[in-house]
């Protein structure tokens, strides 16, 4: 691993900006680069260790560019995380298979859920064409004790699975209804409640087996929430590979990315 690199980040990019940012590294004077689209179960080499551990096994594969540097060296540039399966690896010093990826057609049906609310959508290559919102009253706290206590529990209990089967019984309806083959699921909102969803109800096609791994976070379920959604939905994870001031090199001025 080159002692001086540090990864920075990850900062979530959307599709359209990642292309823009392929034509930046096309047009670089004097620069040449290596791309490899690596499946899930990939192994890193060492150059690349700076990376977080989430990266260096991530379930959707992970994208690697670097820089030639020298006939038979390359400098690790960027590291990007995808938000769908890369299903075949490939290395090449052209980034047409990285766009070709990158703009792949997509259909992902969307469930954002938290105790409360919940919303359904379905988005055909990053745009919202089927949405609907809902929401059932869950109370959260129960301050007495005994038989009280228990009772509270229990209605709360009810009032879940109310939920569940509402929110269920919509995301079946319109996925069963759209007239395409839909791709992926993205679930977004709390792991815990999701889980429990997801043994509770039965969505069609078995839609609920092609989940991806990225949970979307959500604070309330509802239409802004769905907007935001399908751009995390389609952007990918990206880490920049950075020079790092080493000690003694006190005049190195500081990185200027924000994360």
């Amino acid at each position: 691993m080159p002692a001086d690199l540090a990864a920075v980040g990850p900062k979530l990019t959307h599709r359209s900006e990642l292309l823009e940012r392929l034509i930046d590294f096309e047009i670089e004077a004097g620069a040449n680069f290596i791309i490899e689209l690596l499946p899930a179960g990939y192994s890193l080499g060492e150059e690349w260790q700076a990376l977080p551990k989430s990266a260096q096994s991530d379930e959707n594969g992970i994208v690697l560019i670097s820089s030639v540097v020298a006939p038979s060296e390359l400098r690790p540039r960027l590291a990007m995380l995808s938000p769908f399966p890369i299903t075949e690896s490939s290395e090449t010093s052209s980034f047409d298979d990285l766009r070709t990826l990158i703009s792949k057609y997509q259909v992902v049906g969307i469930i954002l859920l938290r105790l409360g609310h919940w919303a359904v959508a379905i988005a055909e290559d990053g745009k919202l064409v089927v949405t609907k919102t809902g929401s059932r009253y869950v109370k959260n706290q129960h301050k007495k004790g005994g038989q009280s206590s228990n009772r509270f529990r229990r209605g709360r209990e009810k009032w879940i699975r109310e939920l569940f089967d509402q929110a269920g019984e919509v995301a079946s309806a319109r996925f069963r209804d759209y007239p395409g083959h839909i791709d992926f699921l993205s679930l977004g909102g709390d792991r815990v409640v999701l889980g429990r969803f997801l043994k509770r109800v039965k969505l069609p096609d078995d839609i609920g087996e092609r989940t991806l791994p990225n949970r979307i976070a959500v604070d309330q379920p509802g239409r802004k929430a769905l907007d935001s959604a399908v751009l995390d939905a389609w952007s990918y994870r990206v880490y920049e590979l950075e020079n790092q001031a080493m000690p003694g090199d006190t005049d190195l001025p500081p990185s200027n990315v924000s994360i």
